[in-house]
């Protein structure tokens, strides 16, 4: 049964970047087709704005039906809990998204289902660490971190973090403690797949420090059981809508090496119809 969108209220959380709120091409398409569909729609970045707990923000006649979550920040996270404890509804819901920004708890939930992980070791910069297996290439990150900043990346185990380099403004605050990665791979581009409404769009990516912005990709195809796979990382975190990161280990096994609830689908323009799918299945059966 089709979902009818007219009168509507949808609200678009994202971070702010430059001193506005960070829209990018596919995004800015879903927006303007929920629009044509009668749908009005709010873009914010509640990392800019002042809240009022009691009221997030909201006068009563303005309360959205649906808060697409793509907002990593904490006081994003923290409004979309308050906001769903209020019934107002969040694509994906506030408790999943929180629990997958944090990249270690992520990993255990991942290893804990049986799916492939690096070998991971939790380091606090401020004292020495002692690896279980010093040899070989090892990638740090910040437990909290988004967009891939604060990764280094090391040609053995690190004992120190650099803090001055790895912490930055594009930092959710943590206390401190990084995760320490077996490097997966060689300088091969990571494979990005972007799931929504369980639809996989694959592609291949370098990473650097301003990938995340970058609508350069190749796109590819997963075979059926990679695509088994990708599928039940959605699934072991509850979010219908995310992003994970690939690499081939040396035994041409994939690895997951990233999980990211909500991503941007750069250069993905066909994710956009599976988008507003999942807009339609989150708001089925609330009426206007």
């Amino acid at each position: 049964m089709t979902v009818e969108l007219a009168g509507r209220r949808i609200e678009l959380w994202v971070e702010s970047r430059d001193g506005a709120p960070a829209v990018n091409p596919i995004m800015q398409t879903l927006i303007d087709r929920l629009h044509v569909d009668g749908v009005t729609t709010t873009v914010r970045a509640p990392d800019r704005e002042m809240i009022d707990v009691d009221e997030l923000g909201w006068r009563p006649s303005t309360v959205p039906d649906l808060i697409l979550l793509k907002s990593a920040t904490s006081v994003a996270l923290a409004m979309a809990v308050a906001a769903e404890a209020s019934g107002v509804q969040c694509l994906n819901h506030a408790f999943p998204t929180l629990r997958a920004h944090d990249k270690a708890a992520t990993v255990a939930r991942l290893h804990a289902a049986g799916l492939p992980v690096p070998a991971t070791t939790l380091v606090q910069p401020t004292s020495p660490g002692r690896p279980p297996d010093p040899d070989g290439r090892w990638v740090s990150k910040p437990v909290r971190g988004i967009h891939g900043r604060g990764v280094q990346f090391h040609e053995s185990f690190p004992l120190r973090i650099d803090v001055d380099t790895a912490v930055n403004d594009s930092c959710v605050a943590d206390d401190g403690t990084f995760i320490v990665q077996r490097r997966i791979g060689a300088e091969e581009p990571d494979v990005k797949v972007y799931v929504a409404d369980r639809c996989c769009f694959v592609a291949t990516k370098s990473f650097h420090a301003t990938s995340f912005q970058s609508d350069q990709l190749q796109r590819r195809v997963l075979d059926a059981a990679s695509t088994e796979l990708v599928l039940a990382v959605g699934d072991t975190l509850d979010l219908p809508c995310f992003g994970i990161d690939l690499r081939s280990d040396d035994n041409d096994e994939l690895v997951i090496i990233d999980a990211n609830p909500f991503p941007g689908y750069r250069g993905c323009p066909d994710a956009v119809s599976a988008l507003r799918r999942e807009v339609e299945r989150a708001l089925e059966g609330r009426a206007p």
